[in-house]
C-alpha cells in the first residue's frame, strides 16, 4: 500500500481519527506491514501485548478460551483495529488472533503510538476526548442495566 492509502485507512478507524492527520502520517510511515497465510497466527491469548493491528486485507478470527460457541467467535475484516487498548496500555492478549485467509495487517508499536502522542499534544488530547466519551457511554449502559439485576427474584441483592 502506498503511504496515503495508509493514512487513509487509519483515518477511517474512529479511535485514530481523533489524532489528526499529521500524526497519523507519523503513524503510517512508522508502521510495520505483517502478511500472514491462512491459518497463521498473528497472536497468541495471554502474550504480551506490544501494539495494535489494524487489517488491511483478508480476515483474522479472534477466539478467547472463554467463548462458549461459535457465536463468540470474532472476525475482524479490513479497516478492524485489533488491539486498541494495547497501544496505550501494557496487557496481555485476551484472545488468539488467527488468519482465515491469506491477510495483510498493519503493526502499529505501543511505543510508536505513545510516542506520536508526546509529540502531538492535540493528538494526546483527542484521544483522551474519545475514551472519556467511551467511558461515559459504558457508565450509562450500566445505569441502564442496574435495575434488571436489582429486583426481587433476579438473585441480586434484596432490599431489607
Amino acid at each position: 500500500m502506498a503511504l496515503e492509502d495508509d493514512i487513509g485507512l487509519l483515518d477511517r478507524l474512529p479511535t485514530l481519527h481523533a489524532l489528526g492527520l499529521d500524526a497519523l502520517r507519523i503513524l503510517a510511515i512508522s508502521s510495520e506491514q505483517v502478511r500472514l497465510e491462512d491459518g497463521e497466527v498473528l497472536f497468541e491469548e495471554g502474550e504480551r501485548a506490544d501494539g495494535g493491528y489494524v487489517v488491511i486485507a483478508g480476515a483474522v478470527q479472534l477466539q478467547s478460551s472463554r467463548d462458549r460457541s461459535d457465536e463468540d467467535i470474532l472476525l475482524a475484516r479490513p479497516g478492524a483495529l485489533i488491539g486498541e487498548t494495547a497501544l496505550v496500555v501494557d496487557t496481555a492478549r485476551p484472545a488468539t488472533a488467527i488468519a482465515v485467509e491469506p491477510t495483510a495487517v498493519l503493526k502499529i508499536a505501543r511505543s510508536t503510538f505513545l510516542r506520536v502522542l508526546e509529540g502531538e499534544p492535540q493528538a494526546a488530547d483527542a484521544l483522551r476526548k474519545v475514551i472519556a466519551q467511551r467511558v461515559e457511554a459504558a457508565l450509562n449502559d450500566l445505569d441502564l442495566a442496574l435495575p434488571l439485576f436489582a429486583g426481587e427474584g433476579s438473585g441480586g441483592p434484596r432490599a431489607p
